[in-house]
């Protein structure tokens, strides 16, 4: 290789290294000018999460109960323009028999509104109005009944450990209501221990024991398919010797076995009472807000086995048929505990009537 080769050889590597410093320092010098990812991240859901913390419960409702209030409650707008004719009364007890409220109770509803329209003074504001004093004294008398202070922890008064014990038929919500019931009353400063006792449904005892390790709650599980009224029993044993303030019992939706679901129930029950004999103290049953009125009959088999004490009413954010709430709580004379509209701790709370009827008819 000659002298001119060589030279042109080391100025071409000279330029290769010019630019590629070039290069490296318009790359630094771009790279400083961009957000740092953290607080593009952090930033949209700090936001998020002081948002949901103003929510309360009552809106939470109304957002739940919307496609119940639009797709039935809500065609009464305009019905009441120019007075109530016949037609337009007939189409008013379609949509009330639409509502799921109860054939019994439209049809007394339904003889009031034919009074009221023979006196002209109906519109739908006052139909409204009246229809919520109607229904809440249906429900009133039942909700009396229940005792709320089962479930507001008052850690000045202590007491024996609190037996909730949770059925219902699979799918109705029942293991994350339980869920969210442990977290609330653990966030009211009690001791919760959970037992899980549908050991037939792997995938519930793990949905508990995640809802159980966030909140703090202590469960008690076994191995699959074993007796579930022996971890009942060995669930209120250590309660007990815990000194827990609650103890929650989930329970089998239908078993794998030819035994009878109700007779594995009963059964559970009763051995409870080997521990303590005024265990349960609670029999709560929950509902699923799409069956409508197919729950009632439901709610008749829990409770002729079982006594039950009050009623979980849930998935209301995805029924049209949330006002069944009324029906049941007739018919069965047994209160409803809590309301669900949604998957968070936060969508379950104890049902108030006057929050249930404002946010199911617009008022």
């Amino acid at each position: 290789m000659n002298l001119t080769n060589i030279i042109i050889a080391i100025a071409l590597i000279a330029v290769s290294i010019t630019l590629f410093i070039l290069i490296k320092k318009k790359e630094e010098k771009t790279a400083k000018k961009k957000p740092e990812l953290p607080k593009a991240t952090i930033e949209p859901e700090a936001k998020i999460e002081t948002k949901a913390t103003v929510i309360s419960f009552g809106e939470r409702l109304k957002s739940g109960l919307a496609r119940s209030r639009g797709e039935v409650w809500g065609k009464l707008t305009g019905l009441f323009s120019g007075g109530l004719d016949d037609e337009k009364i007939e189409t008013l007890e379609e949509l009330l028999y639409g509502a799921d409220i109860g054939t019994a109770t439209v049809s007394e509803l339904m003889i009031e509104v034919h009074k009221k329209a023979k006196e002209g003074n109906l519109s739908e504001e006052t139909f409204k109005n009246f229809l919520f004093d109607f229904l809440k004294k249906k429900m009133a008398p039942t909700q009396e009944k229940l005792d709320r202070s089962l479930y507001q922890f008052n850690p000045e008064q202590k007491s024996p450990t609190k037996v909730i014990m949770v059925v219902g038929v699979n799918g109705a919500g029942k293991t994350t209501t339980i869920g969210k019931l442990a977290t609330k009353l653990r966030a009211q400063g009690a001791s919760v221990v959970v037992g899980a006792c549908d050991t037939f449904r792997a995938a519930a005892v793990d949905q508990l024991q995640v809802w159980c390790d966030r909140s703090g709650a202590t469960m008690i599980r076994a191995k699959e398919g074993s007796n579930p009224s022996g971890v009942g029993y060995d669930a209120l044993q250590m309660a007990q010797n815990l000194k827990a303030d609650y103890c929650i019992l989930d329970t089998a939706g239908r078993l794998h076995t030819k035994e009878n679901l109700m007779d594995e129930l009963t059964k559970s029950k009763n051995v409870l009472k080997k521990l303590d004999p005024s265990a349960p103290q609670q029999v709560l049953l929950v509902i699923d807000a799409i069956t409508g009125q197919n729950a009632i009959r439901q709610a008749e088999e829990f409770h002729k086995a079982l006594e039950l004490t009050a009623l979980i009413f849930t998935k209301c954010d995805g029924s049209s048929k949330a006002g069944s709430a009324v029906s049941i709580v007739e018919q069965l004379k047994l209160p409803i505990a809590y309301i669900g509209v949604g998957e968070s701790a936060d969508d379950l709370d104890l049902f108030n009537i006057d929050d249930y009827l404002k946010a199911l008819l617009g008022l």
